[in-house]
């Protein structure tokens, strides 16, 4: 079994890489094509909320699928993605209703990509996985995005939209094949797509479903929920960045090269706080780093276009994996106790939506309302992860304890 899980986890950072790439090829430039076919920054807000809020819909609509068969959600991830890609040529012509589908089709694509990855994640780890497994993955995500940000934007530049798309397209085929074709050969494998538990679990998984367990389960994802809620409005920041770029410089490129830096830049500070999350207590650094995330979030949206903004942005970049890594590492530990990983993997991401969704209705203000915002979020998300931490920490070694239970 050990070798399964090896290679289902070789064959997701591939997925990653490769997936990444080919899809943000168009998508990480979705709010700059539709401000540069419409000229109205409303429409490319008005988007990026119609894809947040589609997302959780889809979530919980596809919520049996993303748990069971989350390889093959991978694989028809390509439906969505055709469609928005499709609907972006009539942006023109009919720019509400593009935008409408534009931002739906998304929500759906992404419906199918984040919930999925997280939980291959968790059945692809050991039990007692450290911190290194989770910066091996964000690293392979990040080489995908590197490549798309900055090919992506030379891509657009100067060569025709529709051979980006079949090359888009193609490229994913690619990535997914090799994970469907490994799910169709070992479904039947016995505990294959099964949560790795940790050492604990196996003591008292006949109680865990009793009263206490139960509440115990829901009183950490609820925390946690409010946790990456409050985190999640420094997304908003990192999504709507290429936009005030593409607004000061009418490039691309510059936007695709500025995001390629950020991108790697964010592996390879994901690598070394992975590190040294296994041998320190990042609890502070984590607290300081999404509340300065916020300050240079505003920094960014009011000297948009300036050297001090890019300074920020790829600042933003080093600091962002202190919190990912902190946060979730320590998701994965309790709820793999637990036995809810993949609950934690779908509410972890519900959370960061609704997060998203609140910070990008202040876009309908302005830019720099959205960072105002998502730094009020990161104030109280960084200030919640001591308590969090504590909290979570607390109930689930006082559950242990009551139950006469010892890792």
């Amino acid at each position: 079994m050990l070798k399964l899980i090896v290679m289902q986890f070789k064959l997701l950072q591939f997925y990653k890489v490769l997936s990444n790439f080919s899809t943000s090829l168009i998508s990480a430039f979705v709010p700059l094509l539709i401000y540069q076919e419409t000229g109205k920054i409303y429409l490319s807000v008005l988007c990026l909320l119609i894809q947040t809020t589609s997302n959780i819909a889809f979530c919980y609509i596809f919520k049996k699928w993303l748990y069971e068969k989350p390889q093959l959600c991978l694989m028809l991830r390509t439906i969505p993605i055709i469609l928005m890609q499709v609907i972006l040529v009539f942006l023109a012509k009919a720019p509400v209703l593009s935008v409408v589908g534009c931002g739906v089709f998304t929500g759906l694509n992404y419906t199918l990509k984040y919930i999925p990855s997280d939980i291959i994640f968790t059945y692809t780890t050991p039990p007692n996985a450290n911190s290194k497994w989770l910066g091996i993955s964000r690293l392979s995500e990040e080489v995908g995005y590197v490549l798309a940000g900055v090919l992506g934007g030379l891509f657009l530049d100067y060569i025709d939209y529709t051979i980006v798309i079949i090359i888009s397209l193609g490229l994913y085929v690619i990535s997914s094949l090799p994970l469907v074709i490994f799910y169709i050969k070992n479904r039947k494998v016995k505990n294959f797509n099964t949560e790795q538990v940790s050492n604990a679990f196996v003591h008292y998984e006949h109680k865990v479903k009793d009263g206490r367990g139960k509440k115990l389960s829901k009183k950490i994802l609820g925390i946690y929920f409010v946790e990456y809620a409050l985190n999640s409005g420094i997304d908003s920041i990192y999504a709507l960045f290429g936009f005030m770029v593409y607004l000061n410089s009418g490039s691309f490129l510059l936007s695709g090269l500025l995001g390629g830096i950020f991108d790697s830049l964010y592996g390879i500070s994901s690598m070394v706080i992975a590190k040294l999350d296994d041998k320190f207590d990042l609890t502070f650094w984590a607290t300081g780093a999404v509340i300065l995330m916020g300050i240079c979030g505003v920094v960014m949206s009011f000297t948009a276009g300036s050297i001090l903004s890019y300074i920020c942005y790829e600042l933003f970049a080093v600091l962002w994996p202190f919190p990912v890594i902190f946060v979730h590492q320590r998701l994965i530990m309790k709820t793999r106790i637990l036995g809810i990983n993949n609950d934690s993997a779908f509410y972890k991401y519900i959370g960061a939506l609704t997060g998203n969704s609140v910070a990008y209705t202040f876009g309908f203000i302005s830019i720099p309302a959205v960072a105002i915002a998502a730094l009020v979020m990161a104030v109280g998300g960084g200030t919640m992860v001591p308590i969090t931490e504590e909290k979570t920490r607390q109930a689930l070694v006082d559950y242990l304890e009551n139950n006469e239970i010892a890792e």
